[in-house]
């Protein structure tokens, strides 16, 4: 049999607990939020990178290899790099839960840097020359920048800026 004094002794425990409860769940929905987020983007960009070397009648253009990446990251909203052809910049303007995709050259790459369905173009501004892998073995490297931002403001205290995801998949043509 409990006495009264008892009883309030677990309400004072129970008070001083629950914050610390508290921020141990919201912690663990932001890192499962990010950790979804960038599994799904790993995902998106493996799609995405086998639109990109796909051969015969449909061989696919840069917008039909973002449109594929779109397809497959559901949930995050994605849009085409301003220089799709160029290397994805280190830190791209990007406003909060919002990603760009770039597709170009692989690593061991220097010759080509678009799919083969893309027409050849001259340099545009500050983009490079858009070159499309025609014929041979070549790297395709598609990449997706995903800013990640918490939804608590404790978890917001250590990311103010948010986290930028950044995912890579490079795979070859055989034309």
């Amino acid at each position: 049999m409990k006495h009264r004094g008892e009883r309030a002794q677990s309400m004072v425990e129970m008070a001083m607990i629950a914050p610390i409860l508290v921020f141990i769940l919201l912690a663990v929905i932001d890192f499962g939020r990010a950790a979804y987020d960038y599994a799904t983007l790993a995902g998106a960009v493996r799609d995405g990178a086998r639109s990109a070397i796909t051969s015969g009648a449909n061989r696919p253009t840069n917008a039909q290899v973002v449109v594929a990446v779109e397809k497959s990251a559901f949930g995050l909203q994605l849009a085409q790099g301003s220089c799709v052809n160029d290397p994805a910049p280190a830190s791209p303007s990007m406003s909060a839960n919002t990603g760009l995709v770039y597709v170009g050259a692989g690593p061991d790459n220097s010759e080509t840097n678009a799919p083969a369905g893309e027409s050849p173009a001259g340099p545009v501004g500050s983009c490079a020359a858009v070159v499309p892998s025609l014929a041979g073995h070549y790297q395709l490297q598609v990449t997706a920048k995903f800013k990640f931002t918490p939804l608590t403001p404790f978890a917001s205290q250590f990311f103010p800026g948010g986290l930028v995801m950044t995912v890579s998949s490079t795979m070859s043509t055989e034309y």
